[in-house]
């Protein structure tokens, strides 16, 4: 059981690592990540870490022992990340090249609601069925969104000026 846990967190490593390195590159702007299959490639690699996650979480074999209320707040913490990434996505679906952010709603007040719903689920999942290498391995996940922000608001600021601003009225 603990081998297949291993198998699992390395692929899901591994494609974190891969996006990392894509966002690098967009960052950096490689024609390469501009292409549309490296995009699609990303999709994928995107689909594989969920799933190798998820899968991660099932099989931990380390388990810890909380009281029911500890379980439900981990339910709905994994609820409410997931909710504010949904959210998060649909609101953004009307973004043009013209305005970087929809001033109303949740980008209003949190900058990177995406990530901020991920951090929130990667943590309140392993929780939830109470998985604690899932849990102690958050911290490694956590570490790469706060790359993949920190190069995204990079790009930001560089393409629109009144970025800056807007970072100063907003959290995370």
């Amino acid at each position: 059981m603990y081998s297949s846990f291993l198998t699992w967190f390395t692929i899901c490593f591994f494609c974190f690592a891969l996006r990392t390195i894509f966002n690098f590159l967009r960052y950096r702007h490689h024609k390469i990540a501009n292409t549309r299959i490296f995009v699609n490639i990303i999709y994928g690699v995107m689909f594989i870490l969920w799933f190798s996650w998820f899968q991660m979480c099932f099989i931990d074999p380390v388990k810890m022992s909380l009281p029911l209320w500890g379980r439900l707040a981990g339910l709905l913490l994994f609820i409410s990340g997931v909710s504010l990434f949904i959210l998060a996505h649909l609101k953004m679906k009307g973004f043009t090249e013209q305005g970087f952010v929809e001033m109303r709603g949740i980008y209003s007040k949190i900058r990177n609601p995406m990530y901020l719903g991920f951090i929130i689920w990667v943590v309140g999942f392993p929780i939830f069925l109470e998985k604690k290498s899932s849990l102690l391995s958050s911290i490694i996940w956590i570490s790469f969104f706060m790359i993949w922000k920190r190069l995204e608001e990079k790009e930001l600021e560089i393409k629109f000026p009144e970025y800056k601003e807007y970072k100063k009225l907003t959290w995370f």
